[in-house]
């Protein structure tokens, strides 16, 4: 057989083989993009961006959205329950009844960058690191950084803390205040 027909012909076969299967698994009967193919940074870096949102740009604050974006050792009813998220929602809803709420800043942009994996500290398992950082108009930026874990599955918020004065002007300041703040 004529060489140049035989790569031919192979090539075709292949196609045909990849068509196939191609059809075969992509059918998952719904018109929305499958999450479960989003890489650990398009999934570290949603979900702190919504637990961000929920904290700093909802009015007061989305409790229910930042509980189920946390693990159960980070909520603030850790110590009392055990991290259930009920108990979570129930703290928060408290929370927000006794802190005033500040609508007069305008919008607020929140932008996820610098993931990284981070180590275990004394209080916090290894995890993936985050830099949040958050603007308005006619305002000073402010930062925080995230330490996300998996639990159950999900890349969960384990740590957050604000980028200190000393660290305004560093351009990644994740690993340094993860591991200031342990």
């Amino acid at each position: 057989m004529n060489p140049r027909i035989s790569r031919t012909l192979g090539a075709a076969l292949a196609s045909a083989a990849l068509t196939t299967l191609a059809a075969c698994s992509s059918d998952t009967g719904s018109s929305k993009p499958a999450s479960h193919g989003d890489t650990t940074t398009e999934q570290v870096s949603r979900n702190a961006h919504a637990f961000m949102t929920a904290w700093m740009a909802t009015s007061p604050s989305d409790g229910t959205t930042m509980c189920e974006l946390q693990t159960k050792a980070a909520r603030p009813n850790s110590g009392t329950d055990g991290g259930t998220l009920a108990g979570c929602i129930k703290q928060r809803r408290e929370d927000n009844d006794t802190d005033p709420a500040d609508n007069t800043g305008g919008t607020l942009t929140i932008t996820i960058s610098k993931i990284q994996d981070v180590p275990a500290s004394d209080e916090h398992p290894a995890g993936k690191g985050a830099l949040a950082t958050m603007a308005q108009p006619g305002k000073n930026q402010f930062r925080y950084v995230l330490r996300l874990v998996k639990e159950g599955g999900k890349w969960l918020v384990e740590q957050t803390n604000e980028v200190g004065e000393r660290l305004t002007q560093t351009e990644d300041p994740v690993a340094p205040v993860l591991a200031q703040h342990s």
